[in-house]
């Protein structure tokens, strides 16, 4: 077990309190051996432990946030360049939207046709209705002479056979007028689909930030939900780091943090936690190398920070916090 332990603590950037005074009285080698192992035998005990210490990056509060697009396309421009500040709704990237163009335009012809076609179907109806007015009038005049004997029988059943087909005709021109107007509605929905597939072509920006990374290419394919770009939003900085697993239940929010460059013995800045992940991850977000990450589980924190040096988005930085040991 304790074997175990040295091999992770040994890939683990962790600093104890106490073994700097080791480190302090000189360079050589055999110093350098006695530190090795005192380090090491402290971790064998990490309830003995009252400070730990591990890397962590500078990111807005929020993390960073990977720009792509709904839409598959070429690029044709690039609005904005890496180091570049934008706020929402600027134009980020430009893609190829000449075939959304040239639907939506087709479209709107065919919106001009179906309309022509509508009016004219709606004339008809209402010629039609006025067919029909008029042919029950005459209808209701040969019913009263019909009483009289002035009109035959076989007359008015004419007339009323003749009123029937008028209802007929009228009843198929309102569905053909009614079928015109349907139509004009679906044309409309499909030139407002294209109109938003041609507008999904020009890429903004969703939120205020700044761009500290641009893989997009001016000319190169764009695939859709593939990401280009990474945001930094706007808002407070603070240290984003990873505690080894050993270590995870012995930090709490609100402990006290100090800050130094890596490999360096300088303090450059103090804070304090405040946020733990509530599970571990088994893989690394501050390591660069896959085998660096291997076998590791860590628990996610972040510290609010104030640095006497000005630190940029994704700087590295040692993070010494003060944890209780256990008695």
């Amino acid at each position: 077990m304790k074997k175990l332990i040295n091999k992770s603590m040994h890939r683990t950037v962790l600093v104890i309190a106490g073994i700097s005074i080791l480190a302090s009285c000189g360079g050589n080698k055999k110093e350098e051996e006695q530190l090795e192992k005192a380090r090491l035998d402290s971790l064998s005990r990490p309830e003995n432990v009252s400070t730990v210490s591990a890397i962590a990056k500078v990111e807005p509060e929020g993390g960073l946030v990977e720009l792509s697009s709904n839409a598959s396309g070429n690029i044709i421009a690039i609005k904005k360049q890496e180091g570049d500040t934008v706020k929402r709704g600027d134009v980020i990237l430009l893609l190829d939207a000449e075939d959304e163009q040239l639907s939506s335009e087709v479209l709107r012809k065919e919106i001009s046709t179906q309309q022509a076609q509508a009016a004219a179907d709606q004339a008809n109806v209402d010629q039609y209705i006025a067919e029909l007015k008029e042919k029950e009038r005459d209808l209701s005049v040969s019913e009263r002479l019909v009483q009289t004997g002035a009109e035959t029988r076989q007359n008015v059943e004419e007339k009323r056979k003749e009123r029937d087909v008028i209802l007929a005709n009228l009843q198929s021109a309102r569905n053909k007028a009614r079928a015109s107007r349907s139509q004009i509605q679906t044309i409309r929905t499909q030139l407002n689909q294209s109109q938003v597939a041609s507008g999904n072509k020009t890429i903004t920006a969703m939120q205020d930030g700044l761009i500290v990374s641009m893989d997009a290419k001016l000319g190169s394919s764009l695939q859709a939900f593939a990401p280009f770009a990474t945001l930094a939003p706007h808002g407070k900085l603070v240290l984003h780091g990873e505690i080894d697993e050993m270590f995870a239940n012995r930090v709490a929010v609100g402990q006290s943090v100090s800050v130094r460059y890596i490999g360096g013995k300088n303090t450059i800045g103090e804070g304090k936690v405040i946020f733990l992940s509530p599970v571990l991850s088994d893989k690394s977000i501050l390591y660069e190398t896959t085998a660096e990450a291997q076998d590791r589980r860590v628990r996610e924190f972040k510290v609010e920070f104030k640095s006497n040096d000005p630190l940029l988005i994704n700087h590295k930085v040692e993070c010494t916090i003060q944890v209780k040991s256990q008695p």
